[in-house]
């Protein structure tokens, strides 16, 4: 009986753990240390997209992988598309990235690269995009 009990509590108590861990895992400050540099590269749209003009908005922030890897975190709940601009290169552009969705641009090689974002939105929308240098990111949860 005695046994069963102790079992019983070492049981809740492993579950219990495997919980924790698993919101801990999940949270911001574990993304944030797992992370070997992240930027913060959100913007405020610049003008409203109309049928003859694609609008992009850039970033002040610039991004140098050095892993060869960049993620984009899409903090939103609306698609965005990343443009990767370079001096001198062809700009690198991403799939539609969905709401709190992740996007990783593979091989990027050792130059700064300046983000532009472009979202379907109103001017004056605030747009919350979080770039990491590596692959190991998990899609955001408010």
């Amino acid at each position: 009986m005695k046994a069963q009990l102790i079992l019983r509590t070492i049981i809740v108590c492993i579950i219990i753990g495997i919980v924790m861990l698993s919101i801990f895992r999940s949270s911001e400050s574990y993304r944030r240390a797992k992370a070997e540099i992240m930027w913060d590269c959100s913007v405020v749209c610049s003008e409203e997209l109309t049928s003859d003009k694609y609008v992009i908005t850039n970033s002040d922030v610039k991004v140098l992988s050095k892993t060869g890897v960049l993620t984009i975190q899409n903090r939103n709940d609306f698609n965005i598309v990343v443009h990767l601009l370079c001096e001198g290169n062809s700009e690198i552009v991403s799939d539609s990235i969905p709401g709190g969705g992740c996007y990783s641009f593979m091989q990027i090689t050792d130059k700064e690269y300046t983000v532009g974002i472009h979202a379907d939105v109103d001017e004056n929308t605030y747009i919350q995009v979080l770039v990491y240098d590596g692959k190991d990111t998990e899609p955001y949860t408010k």
